[in-house]
């Protein structure tokens, strides 16, 4: 074998082996030929990480998780080394979380930026956090609506009671009645309208003459309104004078008036004046009476006999008149004077 071919054979070998080593480090998540920076992160629990997997800001790739595995003091806790190009410094604050990259559940590391303005050097320890499967997020979101209905149960539980505590037999027994009742009514209500409607169609003529009158009486309201009007203010000056009219001082001295003539009236009554005696006594009138019989008994003997009262002289001019009292009265006033005496 030549030199040229052994040669051309340790090339083919060491290529081979260094693709090999690039390989595999490239699948390790390791760069041969960038600048990267080493940081660490400590988790309780990976949910599915592995060694490859993206490291990202923003959902943009700045690098891969190195390696996995459980720290050297206890195995309650797993280190994870994260390998990230230099260019791509991290501030102080940051927090690694890990999370489902793709509805497949694909898991990686997102870095949360914080408002610090120091860096992280290469070999630092980033803040760690996890977040929530699929599982867990459903369960946040369900378990308030849990409680709800917990409680919503409780209360609906609560109202049932109360309701069967309210709707007893008895309550029972009375909604019963009353729905019969209601029925009773409602049949009373059906007969009443089928007789009203009878009713009405038998005096559907009276009713369009009523409304015709009433319909005649508004036309002439409305054609008289300026009459009615006038007499509405008519009864407004009325009223206005009345109003204006001193009514209570009329009142009082017609009070004062028949307080004046009640005292007369009571002077009448109990006193013993000419008017007493004209409203009380009996005498003038029974004389007055006499006198009037007399009077007409009189002048009826004048009439019928002229001669006993007037008598003519020859010897005298003129005429001598002799009047001659009565027989009736002559004995009146003897006995009125022997009553006197």
């Amino acid at each position: 074998m030549t030199t040229s071919k052994i040669t051309r054979i340790g090339l083919l070998i060491i290529i081979a082996l260094a693709l090999l080593i690039w390989g595999v480090n490239y699948l390790k998540g390791k760069s041969l030929f960038k600048s990267e920076n080493t940081y660490y992160v400590v988790y309780d629990r990976v949910n599915g990480l592995n060694n490859a997997n993206s490291v990202l800001i923003n959902g943009f790739k700045i690098g891969q998780v190195a390696d996995i595995r459980f720290l050297q003091d206890t195995s309650e806790h797993l280190l994870v080394t994260l390998t990230i190009e230099s260019k791509y410094r991290i501030k102080k604050g940051a927090v690694a979380q890990i999370f489902s990259e793709d509805i497949m559940g694909t898991k990686a590391i997102q870095i949360i930026k914080s408002e610090s303005s120091e860096f992280h050097n290469d070999g630092d320890t980033l803040i760690s956090s996890i977040e929530g499967d699929l599982k867990e997020q459903v369960n946040m979101q369900i378990l308030p609506l849990k409680r709800k209905a917990e409680s919503l149960i409780s209360s609906l539980d609560s109202a049932i009671l109360v309701v069967r505590s309210i709707f007893n037999e008895k309550t029972q027994e009375n909604l019963r009645r009353t729905f019969a009742s209601i029925k009773i009514t409602i049949s009373n209500l059906e007969r009443t309208t089928f007789t009203l409607d009878t009713i009405l169609n038998s005096e559907k003529s009276k009713l369009a003459r009523i409304f015709s009158n009433i319909d005649a009486i508004t036309g002439n309201l409305k054609n008289n309104n300026e009459k009615l009007s006038n007499i509405i203010n008519n009864f407004s000056s009325i009223s206005d004078s009345i109003a204006k009219a001193d009514i209570a001082s009329t009142l009082h001295k017609a009070d004062s008036a028949l307080v004046q003539f009640n005292n007369v009236l009571k002077a009448i009554n109990e006193g013993d004046g000419t008017i007493n005696q004209l409203l009380n006594n009996d005498t003038l009138y029974r004389n007055i009476e006499n006198a009037t019989y007399n009077l007409n008994k009189l002048l009826r003997d004048m009439h019928e006999n002229p001669k006993r009262y007037v008598h003519f002289s020859i010897l005298d001019l003129g005429k001598t008149i002799y009047v001659e009292e009565p027989k009736e009265v002559k004995e009146k006033k003897k006995k009125k004077k022997d009553i006197e005496e």
